[in-house]
């Protein structure tokens, strides 16, 4: 046996003693190994069995180094962490952990393999999970910045092959695991890099803090139920990441692409979701959202089960979606619009944005429905080509704007059935030839102003409508 830690602080577990072939446990080795403040511990290439769970608090300077380095759990062990470093009310200050695979690839296998929860100074990367967990024990990673002004990265992260459900295990958590878990002790800002996640029962990537920040830089996010991304906390973001829906399982009822619960500026960026068989919607912004985001992102939903792309709940705050592509084949709402009815409503500002697609009319015959009053859409363009009466648009919510867009359906592209509308510099053209506007009764106050509408509006019941300079084309 060694000498325990070398000047710089570094400990090779092998040289003292550890097992590299994974026949014997190593956690004596660990165990006995002085872990002070600087310490590095260092396994080299091999394969490492562990029956119990190594855990350390409180520190400030730790390190733990694979080199090609595999940990299995070994047959008998029924505990459910193999690292737990800091507690949230013990955190730890400076921690690495780099370079090491997980392998659960024997049945009945998975448990917390990585559980850290620090101050400040967080670095997780290049770690691997083989294999699917399918012990019904608590999903393999828990990250927490527990200092309000902390910061910490993870970084390729790789869960490709999901958790089982625990129905399905001989564990007894709900639902099932989670891939990575940000608890609500996360305090600080997480930045998530490049990170391959999924499918797991019970959300991919959870972050369920009311007041840190997490920030999702790149990666492949799939199959996951209940949410691919799921965040919350101010300025928590997703930037440059890719989410696919493409496969259910039994139990996969709602995989949302991703899920943004709540913040004051909640914001999606640059991204693609792609649902191609979906059963739950692409974006969903929850009620305690304060304001929240959507620019230069891909939306794809294909299929024939009814769904949403984009969907706000009726108690978020302010909405932007900006500069975006979605491509909606299925029945129902690309983009759905829920809140208050009335011109005060928080407002939400659709700019620059298409919808495209094959959508029908079967479930929601409206490829945008805007119950919430105070919404504008600038430059927004609609071409839903299906049948069942495919319509474009339908404003429900007073004092809406609609300017510059370009709306072409089966049926009829424009619905008003609100107070207080302006419609100006908008073409609409229905491609089976019927009127290219439709106004419900008791809208009041409606503007239509420099605007091509082919076949012409129709007003159903009394309606007070205000044309001006328009064209109407057959």
């Amino acid at each position: 046996m060694g000498t325990a830690a070398a000047d710089d602080g570094r400990v090779n577990i092998v040289d003292e003693g550890a097992d590299p072939t994974g026949q014997k446990s190593i956690n004596p080795i660990l165990e006995s190994i002085p872990c002070d403040d600087g310490t590095t511990l260092y396994f080299p290439d091999g394969t490492y069995m562990m029956d119990d769970m190594f855990r350390h608090t409180k520190f400030k300077g730790f390190e733990l180094r694979g080199e090609n380095a595999t940990i299995v759990p070994a047959s008998d062990y029924d505990g459910r962490w193999l690292f737990k470093l800091g507690t949230y009310t013990h955190p730890g200050e400076d921690l690495t952990v780099e370079g090491f695979t997980f392998d659960f690839t024997e049945d009945n296998t998975g448990l917390r393999v990585v559980q850290a929860q620090v101050k400040d100074g967080l670095l997780a990367r290049n770690l691997t999970v083989s294999g699917q967990h399918d012990s019904g024990k608590y999903g393999p990673f828990l990250f927490d910045i527990t200092g309000s002004s902390g910061l910490g990265t993870i970084q390729n992260i790789h869960i490709p092959y999901g958790g089982e459900f625990s129905k399905n295990t001989p564990g007894d958590i709900s639902v099932g695991p989670t891939g990575i878990l940000v608890s609500p002790y996360h305090h600080g800002k997480l930045w998530v890099r490049n990170c391959e996640v999924g499918p797991w029962p019970d959300n991919g990537l959870y972050c369920s803090t009311d007041d840190g920040r997490v920030v999702v830089k790149g990666g492949s996010y799939k199959n996951s139920n209940i949410a691919n991304i799921r965040l919350s906390g101010d300025y928590s973001s997703v930037h440059n990441a890719t989410v696919i829906v493409n496969h259910q399982r039994d139990g996969d009822t709602n995989q949302r692409g991703i899920r943004l619960d709540g913040g004051k500026y909640n914001w999606v960026e640059n991204t693609e979701v792609h649902l191609k068989k979906p059963n739950g919607r692409a974006v969903s912004i929850q009620n305690d959202v304060e304001w929240a985001r959507v620019q230069n992102s891909n939306i794809t939903v294909e299929g024939d089960v009814p769904t949403r792309a984009i969907t706000v709940s009726p108690d978020v705050g302010k909405v932007d979606i900006l500069n975006s592509e979605i491509e909606f084949n299925t029945p129902g709402q690309a983009i759905h619009i829920q809140g208050p009815t009335g011109a005060d409503a928080p407002p939400v500002v659709v700019q620059e944005t298409n919808v495209t697609g094959s959508g029908d009319g079967s479930c929601g015959r409206h490829a945008v429905r805007a119950e919430r009053g105070n919404c504008t859409f600038d430059r927004l363009d609609i071409k839903q080509t299906g049948d069942d009466y495919r319509r474009g648009i339908k404003i429900i919510g007073d004092g809406c704007t609609m300017v510059w867009g370009d709306v072409t359906t089966s049926h009829t592209p424009i619905v008003n059935d609100a107070d207080e509308t302006e419609f100006r510099s908008i073409t609409a053209k229905s491609l089976d030839g019927f009127e290219g506007m439709k106004i419900l009764d008791g809208s009041e106050n409606v503007k239509l102003v420099e605007s091509e509408i082919y076949n012409g509006t129709t007003e159903r019941g009394n309606v007070d409508v205000l044309y001006e300079d328009n064209l109407f084309r057959r």
